[in-house]
């Protein structure tokens, strides 16, 4: 057969250049435009519409009082968010209800108040449920107008839209849970105890880790073809199933985790941006962003108002799907189809090798390319992890924020991405000078590659990030090949083909990372912008050659800028108050108090009490948290002047059958525990060394006995936490084994330090963040039982 005439470019080479470049910056912007938030509703009368500005008044509302679970803050919300539902015509519930979890780590209790809503479908017995999701409660350090005021306030608008158009084919119910902070227990308590049924179910969940940023649909549950269906309505959707896959290894869970491990299908959707404000007194009304709340009311109505229409009977037979959002909408798939796509994708590649060494490629410069890709990877991570030990030490503040963004991590990121995008082209400026530009796309592309056959079998959630640019980059460069030869120029133009399917696949979960896993761990979203910048070299190849070199020491020099600019802007004063912790510890059993902190660089507020040494209490302290492993800690003080009250423990005692001792069986430990007032916990500890909790009982619920705390490195591994004291004191009865009493030890935690602290300075604002103890007193006593 003839070869077909090898082609020529017609124009000059660099103005191929420029119009690949103008077209990859063209889609860049439109990536990041569709991730913008939507500016928010000001209708007056927004019928059928979500309107922030109607959400935003139940937000002011709910945040005028700080609702930790069993506050006088929570009970006013409550009533509050009754009337509002029986306003919008469901039935409303809301019966107090105990609730246990025996957790790893320590059981946690409390008697929780979820509010209930239903509002009928129209469709009888072949209705499904639509059930919409926040909790209500917050931490006792901020109002909580983002976590989670917001979201309660948008499920009601949600709700008050929907009602606008008439009835529903479908159940629509309104869950909104009580003590999700201490760990989940009104979500806990519903999904164990409400016949639901998951196979026409479908959970809606509404959350915050921040005060701004762009709505995130992060989470899917079970069986999600339908549900992510329905989430292409939205008119800004912005969803990922990569979002899965990271969220399944972090330590994070929201009430949607207690549905989707029952296997419900759904939808999780949050806003994380401003999480130097999350869980604080930044946590406000003025600081909340009313296009993030327009954002996910939009997304989560358009969602809701397209499953509330569906048959639902079919959920038992939806599969996992695949699923991403590319400039507004959502492209999903079976996951059964990830891994052949993958096998293409690899074996078009194979294709383009086999064609480019056919064609005289040598065989040594892929190899090259190939093994010393990896450079620029480590490079990327180790800005990363560098930079931000860089910023921790130019801001020592920076170190106790929540997962290290500040309040303007905007510059840091930028730097960064710049830093990297200099370690990519300078190795590629490198490997130029060594090999051909076939030769340097070909071992780039070979990682891609084995990227989408790993991330097809071990995270199929992930893989559509390297199949589809390798399967398209690789068909375009199939096709230069058999027309051009291995001219670079048309090597160059196809390899183009790489980074312009990737830019709306990888740019967008670039951006996502950053907040969601913070500067802290900036390696990993800075390891993908290395890959989708290693896409991109096959465009330096269509500029001219001093461009290369050029655009290296660019981006280094912007890089170097950004990032000593961010350093600062991103000052702490009044309006933006560093994040500090402190903490009383009262130990009844010796009489000493110390004053303890977390941070990892004290301002002189902090380290003028906790002061500046380290050590681990927690053999000293062994029932405190395991914050104490590596804090800061003041000198024990004994009989101070501000001595904290301590819990009044009542012990009935042990009883058996026909004694006390081991071989009689269990016996009975009666506590009555009378904390002091204002108290929002209490835990309760016992010594395992000779004794064992066969099982226990709190608020008329039973709790598991055994060793919960097996890390514990003291003889405490029994534990339990107990949330929403009765007025009248807590009774925990304990079933033990053992000769002789069990030394029982009994904490209280009570919000607000004694007079000795002062008041925290206007720069200060407390840093509540994960398992931080802070601005809090806590007093312990042992008893015997």
């Amino acid at each position: 057969m003839p070869s077909l005439p090898k082609l020529r470019p017609p124009l000059p080479v660099h103005r191929y250049g420029i119009v690949a470049t103008l077209l990859t910056v063209l889609l860049v912007g439109l990536s990041l435009a569709s991730l913008r938030p939507p500016d928010a509703e000001s209708k007056d009368e927004p019928g059928s519409s979500f309107s922030a500005r109607h959400a935003l008044e139940d937000v002011d509302v709910l945040s005028e009082q700080r609702r930790p679970p069993g506050s006088a803050g929570l009970r006013s919300a409550r009533s509050y968010l009754t009337d509002r539902l029986t306003e919008l015509g469901g039935t409303v519930s809301a019966r107090p209800q105990s609730v246990v979890r025996d957790e790893a780590g320590t059981a946690l209790a409390a008697e929780v108040v979820n509010l209930h809503a239903r509002f009928p479908g129209t469709a009888g017995d072949k209705a499904g449920t639509i059930l919409l999701m926040a909790h209500y409660d917050g931490v006792p350090a901020g109002p909580g107008a983002a976590d989670n005021a917001a979201n309660v306030a948008s499920v009601l608008e949600v709700v008050r839209a929907l009602r606008s158009q008439g009835e529903t084919r479908n159940t629509i119910e309104v869950l909104l849970t009580d003590a999700e902070e201490p760990g989940l227990l009104g979500a806990h308590a519903f999904a164990q105890g409400r016949k639901l049924k998951p196979d026409r179910t479908v959970v809606v969940n509404l959350e915050a880790r921040g005060v701004s940023g762009p709505s995130i649909m992060f989470e899917s549950g079970a069986r999600n073809s339908t549900a992510v269906s329905a989430l292409g309505s939205a008119g800004r959707p912005i969803a990922t199933s990569l979002a899965d896959e990271v969220y399944a290894y972090l330590p994070n869970d929201t009430d949607f985790s207690e549905f989707k491990e029952l296997g419900f299908a759904g939808l999780n959707f949050a806003f994380v941006e401003g999480s130097a404000r999350y869980h604080t007194a930044g946590d406000s009304l003025a600081n909340l962003s009313p296009a993030s709340v327009q954002h996910q009311g939009d997304n989560v109505l358009a969602t809701v108002r397209d499953l509330a229409q569906r048959d639902l009977s079919g959920l038992d037979d939806d599969g996992e799907h695949t699923y991403f959002a590319v400039f507004g909408l959502v492209v999903h798939y079976p996951q059964y189809l990830v891994l052949p796509l993958a096998l293409l994708a690899a074996a078009v590649f194979g294709a383009a090798l086999w064609y480019a060494r056919r064609l005289g490629t040598a065989r040594s410069g892929v190899v090259r390319a190939a093994l010393t890709f990896p450079l620029p990877l480590i490079a990327a991570a180790a800005v990363g992890f560098g930079g931000w030990e860089l910023l921790a030490v130019l801001r020592p503040g920076y170190a106790d924020l929540s997962m290290g963004d500040g309040y303007h991590p905007l510059w840091f990121r930028a730097a960064f991405l710049c830093l990297t995008g200099a370690a990519v082209t300078g190795w590629y400026v490198w490997l130029r000078r060594r090999v051909n530009g076939t030769q340097a796309v070909l071992g780039i592309w070979s990682w891609f590659t084995l990227l989408a056959l790993a991330t097809a079998v071990l995270a199929p959630g992930a893989g559509y990030l390297f199949g589809w640019p390798v399967l398209l980059g690789g068909a375009a460069l199939l096709v230069a090949l058999r027309r051009a030869g291995t001219d670079s120029f048309w090597t160059s133009v196809a390899a183009c083909a790489g980074v312009l399917t990737a830019v709306p696949l990888m740019l967008p979960v670039i951006v996502l990372i950053f907040p969601t896993l913070g500067l802290v761990t900036a390696a990993v979203p800075l390891v993908v912008a290395a890959l989708l910048v290693a896409l991109a070299l096959p465009l330096l190849d269509l500029l001219p050659r001093r461009s290369r070199a050029a655009g290296s020491l660019l981006a280094l020099a912007a890089g170097l800028a950004l990032l000593f600019t961010g350093v600062r802007v991103d000052a702490f004063d009044a309006d933006h108050p560093r994040h500090t912790s402190l903490a009383y510890v009262w130990d009844d059993d010796s009489g000493t108090g110390r004053w303890m902190s977390s941070d990892g660089a004290p301002p002189a507020w902090t380290e003028r009490l906790a002061g500046s040494s380290r050590a681990d209490l927690r053999s000293e302290l062994p029932t405190y948290p395991t914050t104490l492993s590596g804090g800061l800690a003041s000198r024990a003080q004994e009989s101070p002047k501000d001595r904290p009250a301590v819990p009044e423990v009542s012990v009935e005692p042990a009883k058996s059958g026909s004694g006390d001792r081991a071989k009689d069986g269990p016996r009975t430990v009666r506590l009555h525990i009378e904390p002091p007032r204002g108290t929002s916990y209490v835990t309760v500890f016992a010594d395992t060394s000779g004794h064992r909790v066969e099982s226990a009982e709190v608020l008329g619920e039973k709790v598991a006995g055994g060793a919960n705390r097996p890390s514990s490195p003291a003889p405490w591994k029994w534990g339990l936490a107990v949330w929403t004291i009765p007025d009248d004191g807590l009774d925990v009865t304990l079933r033990v084994t053992g000769e002789g009493r069990i030394p029982v030890r009994v904490t209280s935690y009570t919000p607000g330090l004694p007079k000795a602290a002062g008041r925290l300075p206007d720069d200060l604002t407390w840093g509540t963040y994960g398992a931080v103890l802070t601005d809090v007193t806590v007093a312990g006593t042992t008893v015997r039982g």
